[in-house]
């Protein structure tokens, strides 16, 4: 099964914020792209892969809208390779892009990337039709990476938090540039900020301040135990929860490894 044959299914928001929901059958993460519309325009945030991207772009203009405006969570393949199939038009990403964007193209060279047109910096804002977004620095997954407050009640996290298409906590993943204190950090800011809901890019839509709180306070126990013993503990020792709870596991692996550099 190839990503044109993925599963797609669109999840309404809130009026004029969809979800686009993907499940590849090959792959335990769904991938989303969410849109925020205003007239006949929409705003993304991420384009995941570029058949996907495709997609979108195909059932927004049978509604008679075009994207004119992508904001990037942070740049990794699976939130930027689908830019190409608007181009042009603005893109928005996080002042520190440039290491992921380098990076992206020896990790999956067979992606096109290109470069953001306008910078964002930490409490910046962007309006747009009704919405005036708001843009929390947010490292820890990844160098670059950044909170969306997209309405007083719902926030888009990145790669912060991850969840499986069958409902199993992913392990957080500290990726290259990433960071075990940042990434603690960064999910105290979401507990913070108290959304009702929250956008996960691979995940999807969840809501209730309580089960969010939970979701942040699972990913900080793994986090702050794992890197308090440096890497000695066993994985199930650094869990909240059963181990069956949790998916991803060979992430453990790299997580360590990051505590080495």
């Amino acid at each position: 099964m190839s990503r044109k044959d993925a599963e797609m299914s669109k999840i309404p928001v809130e009026p004029n914020v969809l979800l686009y929901y993907f499940v590849d059958l090959q792959t335990k993460l769904p991938d989303t792209i969410t849109v925020l519309l205003a007239g006949q325009e929409a705003l993304l945030i991420d384009t995941a892969f570029p058949e996907y991207a495709a997609r979108v772009k195909e059932d927004l203009a049978g509604q008679g809208m075009a994207v004119k405006k992508i904001v990037l969570s942070h740049y990794h393949a699976d939130h930027v390779s689908g830019c190409p199939v608007f181009a042009p038009c603005d893109i928005y990403a996080g002042e520190f892009y440039e290491y992921n964007f380098n990076n992206c193209q020896i990790w999956e060279p067979y992606f096109t990337y290109l470069r953001p047109t306008h910078l964002l910096r930490h409490q910046d804002t962007l309006a747009f039709g009704a919405f005036s977004l708001r843009f929390l620095y947010a490292p820890g997954h990844s160098k670059c990476s950044m909170i969306t407050r997209v309405t007083a009640d719902i926030i888009h996290v990145g790669d912060l938090l991850m969840q499986t298409k069958d409902g199993k906590a992913a392990l957080p993943f500290i990726a290259d540039g990433g960071s075990f204190s940042e990434h603690i950090d960064s999910l105290a800011g979401i507990k913070k900020l108290a959304p009702e809901a929250i956008i996960v890019p691979h995940g999807g839509l969840f809501r209730g301040r309580q089960e969010i709180a939970q979701m942040v306070d699972d990913r900080v126990c793994y986090l702050e135990k794992t890197s308090s013993t440096m890497g000695t503990l066993p994985l199930p020792a650094c869990l909240l929860h059963d181990i069956s709870a949790y998916d991803h596991l060979e992430f453990h692996d790299t997580n360590i490894l990051r505590l080495m550099v």
